[in-house]
């Protein structure tokens, strides 16, 4: 079991986290953060996750995480902060500091619960891939050590690739597969997996990046467009399930039955299929869609109402809540449509915080061109003496 170790001076907060993860966690509560760098000090093994509370008596709480982060022995350890409410200064700071994600009070035991859940999946995931790949490199031949290497490998490419074509398709894939990631968690949880087993979890996610990579296919002239596409434009859109799904199939013959080539294709070429039949490219309807492109779907039409492009008028949180719940039944499974209800939030949550990190993300950016300016222009400088 999980350890989860909640820093926090509140004793009635302290009782209504524990009260919501005690079945599912070990739970440490810890009333300062004196109390908790001493438990941590005599731990042999650390936590998987630490929450904080921004309101931490004594220091506060971005001083305990920066006592954390700057230790070699704890830096690693995932940190969530709870806060009085959604403050952008503050996330900033958070994030600036290393905070995996935030909670908020009043403390909602279900979104509470959800959010940890991801947090220690992500963090085991992690280690456990860590672990395989020590593993494999100790005891295994030198292909199948780089088999795991090798997905991650090709995902970052055609992502990197698409990124390229278009601008932002890469980023819709990587922020697709994350929507992903929260809504099939939740309903394999809920015992709605249609023969999908829980330990495929993560090569699902991972395979789910690539659902948009028959793009790669589409004219640069049609992908790049901004406007309302005509008729044509639009049908050699459509087309890119088809491409996606050929060259799969193409060469499924080198990984027969591999589990990853089969979810990549059945998300590939079905994540536009209406549960109502009135989809691309193959009108299938209802259960006849696989269970993963009916999931997927949710999350495609999330991130593409709600991301940032320079074509289009960005719609919010609200307006994407509404187009899916409208949908349900006739675009969307009502299952999943379901999930989505019960944790639009944490998507909201995701959003703002992948926002967020493309924003640190082009700062960087923008400051290495600036330095590879200013070293070009002393280079011509030393060139003209």
């Amino acid at each position: 079991m999980a350890t989860v170790m909640i820093v926090d001076s509140s004793d009635i907060e302290l009782r209504v986290m524990q009260k919501a993860l005690d079945k599912s966690y070990n739970v440490l509560t810890m009333n300062s953060a004196k109390q908790a760098l001493g438990r941590l000090s005599m731990a042999t093994v650390v936590p998987d996750l630490i929450v904080v509370d921004l309101e931490l008596q004594v220091g506060g709480g971005f001083a305990f995480i920066n006592s954390l982060k700057t230790n070699p022995k704890y830096k690693e350890i995932p940190v969530m902060l709870l806060t009085a409410g959604r403050d952008e200064s503050t996330e900033l700071e958070g994030y600036r500091l290393g905070v995996c994600d935030f909670a908020y009070k009043p403390i909602n035991s279900v979104i509470l619960k959800h959010k940890i859940d991801v947090q220690v999946e992500s963090s085991g995931n992690k280690k456990q891939l860590n672990n395989y790949v020590t593993q494999l490199q100790q005891n295994v031949s030198f292909h199948a050590q780089n088999s795991l290497r090798l997905e991650y490998f090709l995902i970052g490419m055609i992502t990197d690739l698409l990124s390229k074509k278009d601008g932002f398709t890469g980023t819709h894939c990587v922020s697709v597969s994350r929507y992903m990631g929260i809504l099939l968690q939740d309903l394999l949880m809920s015992g709605v997996n249609y023969g999908v087993p829980k330990e495929d979890y993560e090569i699902i996610v991972l395979s789910a990046q690539l659902h948009d990579m028959g793009k790669m296919g589409v004219p640069d002239s049609v992908l790049m467009k901004e406007g309302k596409y005509t008729d044509e434009e639009f049908q050699a859109m459509k087309n890119h399930p088809i491409y996606a799904a050929d060259a799969i199939q193409k060469y499924s013959y080198l990984l027969p039955d591999n589990k990853f080539v089969i979810y990549m294709y059945q998300m590939a070429r079905y994540h536009h299929e209406r549960f109502d039949g009135n989809g691309y490219p193959d009108k299938l309807s209802g259960y006849n869609i696989p269970f993963l492109a009916r999931v997927l779907a949710v999350a495609d039409v999330y991130d593409a109402v709600t991301a940032k492009r320079s074509y289009k008028q960005t719609m919010g949180h609200e307006q994407a809540y509404n187009i899916i719940m409208q949908g349900s039944g006739t675009q969307f499974d009502p299952t999943v449509v379901n999930s989505f209800s019960r944790l639009h939030m944490v998507f909201y949550d995701t959003q703002m915080q992948m926002q967020k990190q493309l924003m640190q993300q082009a700062i960087q950016q923008n400051q290495a061109q600036s330095l590879m300016r200013q070293s070009q222009q002393m280079t011509s400088q030393w060139n003209g003496i």
